[in-house]
């Protein structure tokens, strides 16, 4: 009987770096089977600045992964995050010369290349081509053209990009672990695989992932990834606003915020209610948390309005990552953008759940079902509107043969 697939999954972190290991289900679903997690060192803000830290780091956290599995973590899929990341949406057209004007997965390539053909200075690298949809001969909202009969097709795209150096750099970090890259992949896109229903993406929901050192945004419309972005606003700002409003170190701050934190001036206030004073400062956490989060949730509200046109979203706003866990996220989300809101945590896993049952997992979990979807047969076909990665390989060195 053949061994199913095993992939892993790297999350590179501001604050911690975690890998996974993941071996596909019978039905097609993902077990995890080793888990690992290191203190994460020479990153901020998601991008390298000491790669032998970050490599050591990383190098721990897949050691105690494949210490948990009882097998060695080889290739990983690994996030790539940070403010250098850069999104558009953009289309193609060509026309159909085929025998009856029928389309082919050729003429859906040719016109994913043509919707990709978009000026990009030479610091910049393409890191994913999502599909939104097709339009053959006017009719909109066509998920797989393949078979069909027309004379003009269409292709509207998301584009995300990032900075070449510094996707380089976490190459390279990962590398010096000992670790071979399967493939580098936007956060949210990774963590929707794990906490996002698919009833979610069609209704149109938006994804907010709050890390360390980034918030990861994406909204998803009508089962597609519409808009993405990376905001500079994430937990650690929480921690360094608390350490300056009450004048105390950032370690300090920290337990402050973990312990009595809320995301609402009431609640914050509760919470602290008998907490032994700080400091000399006046302030309270309801002075200094909710202003930051009602900032980041205004931004958040602005990439929702750009992707919608201000038309609501019926899945409503998914929260995940360690900046989730303060209470009374969701209810601030509620209040404040008008939108029902849950927390994300991996649901669509099976093997260790109990370790994996937070939302600071759900980026490496997110990572391993990615790569099984990019591996499997659902690849091959772009199902669901997955990334075509070989597609993407295809579309660089065409590009290397005539620049």
């Amino acid at each position: 009987m053949a061994r199913r697939r095993i992939v892993g999954g790297l999350d590179v972190g501001t604050t911690k770096i975690c890998a996974c290991i993941g071996e596909e289900t019978a039905d097609g679903g993902v077990a995890v089977i080793g888990v690992g997690v290191s203190p994460s060192r020479g990153l901020r803000r998601g991008v390298v600045v000491d790669l032998e830290a970050t490599a050591r780091a990383i190098q721990e956290a897949a050691a105690a992964a494949a210490g948990m599995a009882g097998t060695p973590l080889e290739s990983v899929y690994v996030n790539v995050s940070g403010p250098h990341i850069a999104s558009l949406n953009s289309s193609g057209v060509i026309a159909i010369s085929g025998a009856q004007g029928e389309i082919t997965a050729a003429d859906a390539e040719r016109v994913l290349l043509a919707a990709r053909a978009v000026k990009l200075p030479q610091d910049r690298e393409l890191l994913h081509v999502l599909p939104r949809e097709y339009v053959v001969d006017g009719y909109q909202g066509i998920r797989d053209p393949v078979g069909m009969t027309g004379g003009r097709l269409e292709a509207i795209v998301h584009i995300v990009t990032a900075a070449a150096s510094h996707t380089q750099n976490l190459l390279k970090a990962v590398q010096r672990a000992g670790l071979e890259v399967a493939g580098l992949v936007l956060p949210a896109l990774a963590v929707a695989e794990a906490v996002l229903e698919p009833a979610e993406r069609e209704m149109g929901a938006a994804l907010v992932d709050i890390g360390g050192g980034t918030t990861d945004v994406a909204v998803f419309l009508d089962g597609q990834v519409a808009h993405t972005a990376v905001l500079p606003i994430s937990a650690h700002h929480v921690t360094s606003d608390i350490a300056v409003g009450l004048k105390i170190p950032v370690a300090q701050a920290e337990q402050i915020k973990l312990e009595h934190g809320a995301a609402l001036p009431a609640l914050a206030a509760a919470r602290q209610a008998g907490a032994p004073r700080w400091s000399d400062s006046r302030l309270s956490l309801a002075d200094i948390i909710p202003p930051r989060i009602e900032e980041l949730l205004q931004m958040v509200a602005h990439e929702i309005r750009t992707a919608t046109g201000g038309e609501p979203l019926q899945g409503g706003v998914v929260l995940t990552g360690g900046g989730a866990l303060m209470p009374g996220m969701a209810d601030a989300v509620q209040e404040q953008l008008g939108l029902p809101a849950r927390l994300g945590v991996p649901h669509k896993a099976a093997g260790l759940v109990d370790v994996v049952d937070s939302p600071l997992y759900s980026t490496a979990v997110g990572l391993v079902h990615y790569g099984l979807r990019q591996s499997g047969p659902a690849a091959a076909a772009g199902a669901n509107g997955a990334p075509w990665s070989r597609l993407v390989e295809r579309i660089k060195r065409w590009l290397s043969e005539i620049l």
